[in-house]
């Protein structure tokens, strides 16, 4: 016999309004009301209509792919769009349904990862975009569903990491900048509290040490991933240093190369002439910037169908929770100048 909201209802102590309500996300249902009630429904087997619905389906496991801070993003970014291109890949080959659901910090706060989960009937979840503060690292490490997370590395018996040796592929990036003769660079750097950013400046510092360099400082400029940022930081970079203290831009991501040569630009100075710039990434754009861009390639649809693979493994019972990492390749192009 199907489990009612009544049954709901009546074991955890509310009418069947309240769990109406909360679990359909009603701000005037406290948090520990709210928990207690998912809680009592899962306990029970109780799904909700829709849920039931999609659980008489032929594929009844839904996989979901979670994308943090893709709302804040001001232009298309193609790593959201090669990531999701991997992961329906996966998804069509092997005939398993999947999801999108965009969230950001300010969502996590409003809704814990287990009731999204839930309302939505998620059996397992691949999560990209996490900062290391969001409230979701700490809910995967306690959640019994098996999830996936691409580079941001959450421990716990369920949780997986898709991700790259950062750290070493970014020593490469700035390895590559110094054998070409340049020893004043700029890292123009990431977000701060993103675990990809640490990782990538670890890598920075290793290979600058190694080669009796320092790495100060006033030599980084700070964005959150954001284009315009690199740009701005550049343009005020230049506002208290002279042209020739720099002669390359060490860049954390593809994108950020962009907003440097664009504001190299507007100064009127030309990449790699005047300037060499690195990205990071392997973004289809670097093919078709003007110079095309050095970077490091992170094979991102690889990512997306390889994250899809270990989830389905992992609900499927062929793999525990795994750290998996994936090559790199560094691709060089035209934006970097051989000098001294």
């Amino acid at each position: 016999m199907s489990v009612t909201i009544q049954d709901v209802a009546k074991a955890a102590g509310v009418s069947v309004g309240t769990v109406s309500r909360a679990l359909n996300n009603y701000a005037d249902i406290s948090e520990n009301t709210r928990a207690r009630i998912i809680r009592t429904a899962q306990e029970l087997g109780y799904h909700p209509n829709l849920v039931a619905r999609s659980l008489s389906t032929k594929h009844p496991r839904s996989i979901a792919l979670i994308l943090s801070g893709f709302l804040e993003e001001t232009i298309i970014n193609d790593f959201e769009t090669m990531l999701m291109k991997g992961c329906y890949q996966f998804a069509f080959e092997h005939g398993v349904d999947i999801s999108i659901h965009v969230i950001n910090s300010a969502i996590q706060r409003r809704k814990s990862y287990e009731q999204l989960c839930y309302e939505h009937n998620i059996s397992g979840a691949i999560l990209f975009g996490l900062k290391t503060t969001d409230p979701y690292c700490e809910a995967l490490a306690d959640s019994k569903r098996p999830c996936v997370t691409i580079d941001t590395e959450v421990k716990g018996p369920h949780v997986s990491n898709v991700t790259l040796d950062h750290i070493a592929a970014f020593d490469e990036l700035t390895q590559y900048l110094i054998s070409q003769g340049h020893r004043r660079i700029v890292l123009v750097h990431g977000r701060k509290e993103a675990m990809v950013s640490m990782e990538r400046l670890a890598g920075a510092y290793q290979a600058m040490e190694r080669n009796g360099l320092q790495l100060t400082h006033d030599r980084i400029i700070y964005t959150n991933f954001l284009r315009e940022e690199a740009t701005q930081g550049v343009l005020d970079y230049f506002k208290t240093h002279a042209p020739d203290d720099v002669t390359a831009f060490l860049c954390m991501s593809d994108m950020l190369a962009i907003g440097v040569i664009e504001a190299l630009k507007r100064l009127g100075r030309r990449v790699p002439q005047d300037y060499s710039v690195v990205g990071y990434d392997g973004l289809d754009v670097t093919n078709y910037t003007d110079p095309r861009i050095t970077t490091v390639d992170q094979n991102i649809k690889e990512k997306g169908y390889e994250a899809a693979r270990l989830l389905l493994d992992m609900l499927e019972g062929r793999r525990q929770a795994q750290r998996l990492v994936l090559p790199h390749i560094l691709t060089v192009k035209d934006s970097v100048r051989r000098i001294g």
